[in-house]
């Protein structure tokens, strides 16, 4: 028991969802993400926390060489299927954990992580594992599911409904911390909102199983101002991303 069996049975039974998800594979946040961290043809990057590879392929389009870390097998199979779909032979895959990397010290110059933080136990843990890693003047580019302090409590009760894996989700001011603390400097932060109907959040959960059933019953019964603050309007509403990135003093 290492407290993430939820996270690897959530991901071993749905890897095949999340390897044809549109908006894993086509948001802009995504695009986003790869511009801010500034890739260069001869850098050596990490995807921490890969799921189905889409960063990974992204990163390894732009650099000679990408390491695809993740803990679930089946999503490493994934990355490898995506990565030999899109004829690219620079991206190694790796078994193992975000918060003790097997890897030596200053390995990297990049490392990016999406859509994959809210899973993690420990973010500090994760952030120092990213210093660790990188290279002097390297940078750390993290793109994960957000909502400002107020109401990031409400959206981490709400995902946890749908999806029993998910650890919490950090606002901008939390993510600003945790980079700082680990020792990072020269921060940027973007916000990404798209607007998804209550069907496309929920997959790959049935909307009419109990987690659909007490997810729409949460935002309907709110009265926090958390479903007005994402703009609730019964069928959609609005879904925020941070991109993050920093770079190793």
């Amino acid at each position: 028991m290492d407290g993430y069996d939820k996270t690897r049975d959530f991901f071993a039974k749905n890897s095949g969802y999340y390897s044809r998800s549109e908006s894993h594979a086509g948001d802009n946040d995504l695009n986003i993400l790869v511009d801010m961290i500034k890739l260069q043809g001869d850098m050596i990057g990490l995807d921490a926390a890969t799921g189905a590879g889409f960063t990974a392929v992204k990163m390894a389009q732009r650099i000679s060489k990408v390491y695809a870390l993740d803990m679930v097998e089946n999503m490493l199979e994934e990355t490898g299927k995506l990565a030999r779909k899109e004829g690219l032979k620079n991206i190694i895959t790796v078994k193992g954990y975000v918060d003790s990397m097997p890897f030596e010290n200053e390995k990297f110059d990049v490392v990016a992580s999406r859509r994959a933080p809210h899973h993690f136990m420990d973010k500090n843990k994760f952030a120092k594992e990213c210093y660790r890693v990188l290279k002097d003047g390297g940078r750390i580019g993290i793109d994960d599911m957000t909502a400002p302090d107020n109401v990031i409590k409400n959206l981490n009760e709400f995902e946890k409904i749908r999806d029993p894996s998910h650890m919490c989700a950090a606002s901008p001011e939390e993510w600003e911390k945790i980079l700082e603390n680990a020792g990072f400097g020269n921060i940027q932060i973007k916000i990404y909102r798209r607007q998804v109907t209550f069907e496309q959040w929920l997959n790959p959960v049935d909307k009419s199983s109990d987690e659909g059933i007490q997810s729409l019953e949460y935002l309907m019964n709110d009265t926090s101002g958390f479903a007005s603050a994402i703009r609730w309007d019964g069928k959609s509403f609005y879904k925020s991303w941070i991109v993050i990135v920093g770079t190793k003093l």
